[in-house]
Formats: structure tokens, C-alpha cells, sequence
């Protein structure tokens, strides 16, 4: 059913639980990870630093790669073959289609909100990418639900 499934991270728990249902998943399928980190080059998010541009841009991939490779490590605890990318954009929701559709995946497995906050309204990046995206969405909510 499926063969790749690509991951977004932000680090956030809500991002952490996504990585989970898609290491669970891709055991029952046999699928591949892709899981990918944007680094956010925004102005809303470079403008308003008083750190340079550079110290920024390498703060952000940093903490990228620290966020895909816990999800990288779980998954190879769970005999799960998993691929990393880290990849720049302005608009994050236009940069994680573009490396699940880079990545020939066949399910994009997100969390609800993540790092930025609670974005419950329309306008967060997983509703921009289920309403961009040709490859299914599966959005994972944040806190399990009783």
C-alpha cells in the first residue's frame, strides 16, 4: 500500500507523535521513511532576531538535525529503514510537499500543530498542505484524545 512515507518535523511533541503512528505504519506496510525538516527562512521569522542571518540559518539546521534523527533512531530501533533531508523555504508547507513529491512518497504523516503553537484555525501548515498536496495526508492530532 505504501512504499515511502515522508515525515515533517519541527522537533515538537506534536511532530514526535506523528513519527511514531508513521514508524507503526510503515512497519505494518513495509514501508520506508523520509522524514524531512524545513528550515524556516520566512521574514516573519528572520526579521524580528537580533542574531545574524548566518548564526540563525545555523541554529535552525541544527536543531533540523537533531529533530529528524530522533525520529531516524526510533525508527531503526523498530527495524524501520528511514532517509533524512533538511531543506530551506520560505513558505514550510510549500517545501515539505515539494520533498514528498522529491521523495516519490505515497502518504505525507503530520502532526495537528507543532513548534510554532497551537494553530487549531485554518492557515496552519498541515491544513496548507493537506489542501496543496496531490499525495494523501494523514494528520495525527497532537494529544490523544480520551
Amino acid at each position: 500500500m505504501y512504499d515511502v512515507i515522508l515525515v515533517p518535523t519541527d522537533g515538537s511533541d506534536a511532530a514526535r507523535r506523528a513519527g511514531t503512528y508513521a514508524i507503526n505504519l510503515a512497519i505494518e506496510t513495509g514501508a520506508t521513511l523520509h522524514v524531512v525538516y524545513v528550515v524556516d527562512e520566512s521574514a516573519a521569522t528572520l526579521l524580528f532576531s537580533s542574531q545574524p542571518l548566518s548564526d540563525m540559518l545555523k541554529a535552525f539546521t541544527e536543531a533540523g538535525e537533531q529533530a529528524v534523527e530522533e525520529i531516524v533512531i526510533a525508527a531503526t530501533e523498530a527495524g524501520v529503514e528511514a532517509t533524512t533531508e533538511i531543506v530551506r523555504g520560505i513558505h514550510i508547507n510549500e517545501a515539505i510537499v515539494s520533498a514528498a513529491e522529491r521523495a516519490d512518497a505515497d502518504l505525507i504523516v503530520m502532526g495537528t500543530y507543532g513548534a510554532r503553537g497551537i494553530e487549531q484555525v485554518l492557515g496552519s501548515t498541515t491544513t496548507r498542505v493537506l489542501s496543496q498536496s496531490s499525495i494523501p495526508v494523514l494528520a495525527v492530532p497532537a494529544e490523544k484524545r480520551e
